[in-house]
């Protein structure tokens, strides 16, 4: 059997930490031989990474990893991405067109079905969390005080807003409301200062570790079909 070695691009350091951190150890414990968190690259000439903001930018990367790793008869290479619904840059392929679809996951899966077809390569599996990567924290909402002691009053907000969809992973996308903004919000206040300056990558990684991978699966259904694309390919 080949070793299966797994490539990540991921739009930002929060998503690099969960793929390091969180989800490489249960890839490893679940068949996969080996799993490289890629953070995409702003400006190769200054090296800077971390940020999406065009399409030509993930195409370029993704074509670098591909071209930089070829199957041999002892290992096979599985390409994927960690990008977020939420402010995706409009010149994706096919983006105009799922502005039509209503239905969230009818919409993400069409962006990534178009988003395959132009990559035009059978080791990718693409994935756009759905709305960002903090509907993952919101499986997780009762271990914030872990990191921030006193906010449990502020996060009832959030697990009203969780029942109120009774899925992390349709916790809108609107500037104001998006997953992200409403723990940003709850964590800081809105006060002059703030009762907490909110960590993104380090909240990511202990939030969603605490949860575990099994949990994240059970309660958003997107991303277990990513999981599972993953470890069947």
């Amino acid at each position: 059997m080949k070793n299966k070695i797994v490539h990540v691009l991921c739009e930002g350091q929060t998503e690099q930490g969960f793929v390091e951190e969180v989800l490489k150890p249960y890839l490893l414990d679940n068949g996969v031989t080996s799993v490289k968190s890629i953070l995409i690259s702003t400006n190769t000439k200054k090296g800077t990474a971390g940020g999406m903001y065009s399409f030509s930018q993930v195409h370029n990367n993704l074509d670098i990893i591909k071209k930089s790793y070829i199957d041999n008869e002892y290992e096979r290479h599985v390409f994927t991405t960690m990008f977020d619904y939420y402010e995706l840059p409009a010149s994706f392929p096919e983006y105009d067109k799922s502005k039509n679809i209503t239905d969230k996951y009818k919409k993400v899966e069409f962006l990534e079905e178009a988003f395959a077809r132009y990559e035009a390569e059978e080791r990718f599996i693409p994935y756009i969390q759905l709305h960002e990567f903090e509907a993952l924290v919101f499986c997780g909402l009762d271990y914030l005080p872990l990191l921030y002691a006193g906010c449990e009053k502020r996060i009832k907000i959030l697990n009203d807003a969780l029942k109120a969809t009774g899925n992390p992973e349709l916790i809108n996308d609107n500037p104001n409301t998006a997953p992200s903004k409403r723990i940003i919000k709850a964590i800081e206040g809105e006060k002059a200062k703030p009762f907490f300056h909110y960590n993104k990558p380090k909240t990511g990684k202990f939030i969603t570790a605490k949860v575990g991978i099994e949990v994240l699966r059970e309660k958003c259904p997107h991303f277990n079909k990513w999981i599972e694309g993953i470890l069947n390919f």
